[in-house]
């Protein structure tokens, strides 16, 4: 019985042995070949994730070279250390159709107690530049206060994403407006060799945009100001180059001098077919509207020309106002009415607050 039981146990061993001994004779071949196989191919994909290894971002570094000089081995090294990031072009994918879009829902994020009172405390605090803003670019305070406010909310929240990767990413890897965000890439390298930016840290909006204004690169090389005089344009870090900056970007779109920026009106019901798509720029006269069957009070000549303004809200009837040139300036900034109408009504809230004295013609219906 002894002999028995030990036979299959030596067998078993045998056949062990010999398997080992052929896995390292020639068996093992294959297997360390497909080993190299799978090393070569994530060498690969590692080296197609690099950005570097993309035929446009290849040729956007010799563009650099060729237009500006750049060295197109230091660039393609910056390039290597940069992977697309996945989070900024879920963000900046095409947005389905919005069926029911929420005015009071999106008003609430801007104009609300926390925002009015920190700009109430901001525009104490940098009284005097926004005085001289006003009087150099014909712009109110509030406005500049406001924008500042919706932006970043003064500068506490200016974004957390690599400037220098979300614009690669956008540019050479996003569904839309690929040309746009070369561009602003372009004019970002610029900016950073101008004025010594920490090129693959400085920090933006998913979008790109940086400093307490989220001013896009090609912005800020066009409409920053060193307003306070120390020797360079300083966004991030300067209250008073934002305000500066805001005023002179207001002003070179074609900010009015106390015109404006709405006029609350009444919707004839139902809207007239002629008046449910119209342009985001001003391009009907006032008396036009008036005629339409549309209610509003102004001392502007009936020429000037303004937008239908429509917002919608669940449940509730349609807020309409008309748009005239200073409103169209403030969508330059943000191509949105929700956004500008949430600017204009926050200016006019902060104003309140501070209980700054004057005519404010910026007000829409402040209604909660």
């Amino acid at each position: 019985m002894t002999l028995y039981r030990q036979r299959p146990l030596h067998f078993a061993r045998s056949i062990c042995l010999m398997v080992v001994w052929l896995l390292a004779c020639g068996m093992a071949l294959p297997l360390e070949a497909q080993a190299k196989t799978k090393t070569k191919k994530q060498v690969a994909e590692a080296q197609q994730s690099q950005m570097s290894g993309n035929p446009d971002v290849q040729q956007f570094i010799a563009g650099m070279q060729e237009r500006h000089g750049f060295d197109a081995n230091a660039l393609t090294l910056l390039f290597d250390q940069q992977r697309p990031d996945n989070r900024v072009i879920k963000i900046m994918a095409p947005a389905p159709a919005q069926l029911t879009p929420n005015w009071t829902a999106y008003r609430s994020r801007f104009v609300n107690a926390r925002r009015i009172n920190r700009g109430v405390d901001f525009w104490n605090a940098y009284a005097d530049p926004l005085l001289k803003a006003e009087k150099q670019f014909g712009v109110p305070a509030e406005i500049i206060v406001a924008i500042i406010g919706v932006e970043t909310e003064y500068g506490r929240n200016m974004g957390s994403f690599s400037v220098l990767n979300a614009l690669a990413t956008i540019g050479f890897y996003g569904e839309r407006r690929r040309d746009f965000f070369q561009s602003e890439l372009e004019q970002y390298l610029l900016l950073a060799r101008e004025n010594q930016l920490d090129l693959a840290n400085t920090k933006g909006s998913f979008a790109g945009a940086m400093g307490i204004p989220q001013f896009m690169p090609s912005s800020q090389r066009r409409w920053g100001v060193d307003f306070d005089a120390d020797g360079r344009i300083d966004l991030r870090q300067s209250p008073i180059d934002a305000i500066g900056s805001v005023g002179n970007f207001l002003k070179a779109h074609g900010w009015i001098t106390d015109q404006i920026a709405v006029i609350p009106t009444t919707a004839p019901n139902p809207l007239p077919a002629a008046f449910e798509k119209v342009d985001i720029k001003p391009g009907i006269a006032l008396e036009t509207y008036q005629e339409a069957g549309f209610a509003f009070r102004s001392n502007l000549r009936y020429d000037t020309p303004a937008t239908l303004v429509s917002l919608s809200t669940p449940n509730q009837p349609t807020a309409y106002w008309l748009g005239l040139q200073n409103y169209y300036v403030i969508t330059r900034y943000n191509r949105s009415a929700a956004y500008a109408m949430s600017v204009i009504d926050l200016a006019a809230a902060i104003r309140e607050a501070r209980g700054t004295q004057g005519n404010t013609p910026f007000a829409s219906n402040l209604s909660e």
